[in-house]
């Protein structure tokens, strides 16, 4: 039975939900005393563990998902997102432009790799062992060589990018170009990772703001007008536009549907991929990351 995990920022918690029933079954609150203001806002499985990036108190989580027993450690200044590789976390904190490398093992951080001004996202790729970071405020993607003293990269991008991936055949970058405050739409742009040329950039929607790719298809939520964008990504467009309102944020998919949700109206959505149905339900409040399970 397969659940997916959504962190709800501004509610200091994790929701948990049933696929099946496509049911909230419960909440994992981040800090059981209420406090102080956590902000999950990245999530991430590792063995037995969700671990999130906390963006209002600074720090990571590691939630035990047998009992829900919670450790928090300080990384740095805005955590906005995290991935793991080889039993460490990188995690990027947007106000000090930083990824903190933070042993999973032995509990302390060992090494800060500077990238661009703003970090908003982190993706690793185990296939080509690379690490990719959108950075909002300086119009880049930094691309790291995950090897140790490996290179570092630094790309020119669109205006405010807030996603950037690596496909699964490995041979492209997409960075989700969001322009946001602008009066243009935002973008994708497909990166070859061969040479770093940019070889297409396709329109999208709103000011977009997350992304989830599979073999053939992206799928990207455009927080400015309320829609999914579909892109074909081998033949480089836009397919289809399905329009949900509010405004979409976090988004993924299984086999049969598109999971997003709401920030305006703290909903998740699903969506059927073939006949665009759509079911929502009610959930923490800013849902913004989310990892299926």
């Amino acid at each position: 039975m397969r659940k997916l995990y959504v962190c709800s920022t501004s509610s200091d918690c994790i929701s948990k939900v049933n696929l099946d029933l496509f049911v909230e079954e419960e909440k994992i609150y981040l800090d059981k005393k209420n406090l102080k203001k956590i902000g999950p806002h990245g999530i991430y499985v590792y063995e037995n563990k969700l671990i999130t990036a906390n963006s209002y108190d600074n720090s990571i989580s590691i939630v035990d998902m047998d009992n829900y027993e919670t450790e928090s450690y300080f990384i740095g200044m805005h955590c906005n997102d995290l991935s793991v590789y080889d039993n460490k976390a990188y995690v990027i904190c947007g106000d000090c432009d930083d990824i903190i490398v933070f042993d999973l093992e032995k509990k302390h951080i060992v090494e800060a790799i500077p990238c661009g001004n703003l970090p908003h996202s982190i993706y690793i790729c185990k296939r080509k062992n690379l690490i990719v970071v959108a950075n909002m405020n300086s119009d880049s993607v930094t691309v790291i060589d995950c090897a140790p003293k490996g290179s570092i990269k630094n790309l020119r991008v669109g205006a405010y990018p807030t996603k950037a991936l690596i496909t699964p055949d490995g041979n492209y970058i997409l960075v989700c170009e969001s322009n946001i405050g602008m009066d243009n739409k935002g973008s994708i742009s497909i990166i070859s990772l061969k040479n770093y040329n940019v070889l297409y950039n396709i329109p999208v929607g709103n000011s977009p703001v997350d992304m989830y790719c599979n073999e053939r298809y992206c799928f990207i939520s455009n927080f400015g007008d309320g829609t999914v964008s579909i892109l074909d990504i081998n033949n480089y467009k836009e397919i289809k536009k399905i329009k949900i309102g509010g405004m979409p944020r976090g988004i993924l998919e299984d086999e049969k549907y598109l999971y997003v949700g709401d920030n305006y109206n703290n909903l998740l959505f699903r969506i059927d991929k073939l006949t665009e149905n759509k079911k929502a339900i009610s959930i923490g409040g800013e849902p913004t990351g989310m990892t299926l399970l």
